[in-house]
């Protein structure tokens, strides 16, 4: 399972301290690439999103796809972006398989992105782990429960928050934080559920 870790503090600790986890399995910023808040200005935003992803492709391994754009309508050339592999959120298993589809046909390699917030997606887990036929991606991960649903059901790749590490005061000692990193590393490695003691779920809301 790849552990995917957007532009934060988090992604700048791993490649100072625990660079030799990179891509084995962690995957921090850039190498994940999500910029949501790029997304968030505009309908268009998705464009220079897009075109910073071209600027950055040689340092981008995987990166999440902008929400409901179909490939075809796209106003950008996603021609040099072959490189990048892309995590598709799916809202609507009944609108977005399509993006899919249409992203596997021009070439792409692609997981089918499961939103841990139920807000933005209107199926059940059993329902997305029914109609995805490939790669599975659980997107925002930050807390015990999904992390075992990821783990339980083989996902292919998660991307976490801070919050799955502990309480905002611990996360700020650096040695602890090693230890909790490298606690998820193993267990994400032998795909066990239980016994995680690093995730106080309870003690993180507490703590933020």
């Amino acid at each position: 399972m790849i552990i995917g870790i957007g532009k934060s503090p988090l992604s700048y600790f791993v490649w100072k301290y625990m660079s030799e986890y990179v891509c084995n399995p962690l995957y921090p910023y850039p190498l994940f690439y999500d910029a949501k808040g790029d997304l968030l200005t505009s309908k268009l935003a998705y464009i220079g999103y897009l075109r910073k992803l071209q600027v950055k492709r040689n340092e981008v391994r995987i990166a999440v796809y902008p929400d409901y754009v179909l490939p075809h309508k796209a106003r950008v050339n996603l021609s040099p972006l072959k490189s990048i592999e892309f995590v598709v959120p799916i809202h609507s298993l009944e609108n977005d398989m399509v993006i899919v589809e249409e992203l596997k046909s021009l070439g792409f390699k692609v997981y089918y992105g499961y939103a841990s917030d139920s807000r933005y997606r209107s199926y059940t887990l059993n329902d997305f782990l029914r109609a995805v036929k490939g790669r599975k991606w659980y997107l925002g991960v930050s807390t015990r429960h999904e992390l075992e649903e990821a783990l339980r059901y083989d996902f292919d790749g998660i991307d976490i928050t801070g919050y799955v590490l502990g309480r905002n005061k611990d996360r700020k000692n650096s040695s602890l934080l090693k230890e909790r990193v490298k606690e998820l590393i193993m267990k994400v490695k032998q795909k066990r559920i239980t016994d995680f003691t690093v995730f106080h779920i309870a003690e993180v809301r507490k703590g933020l």
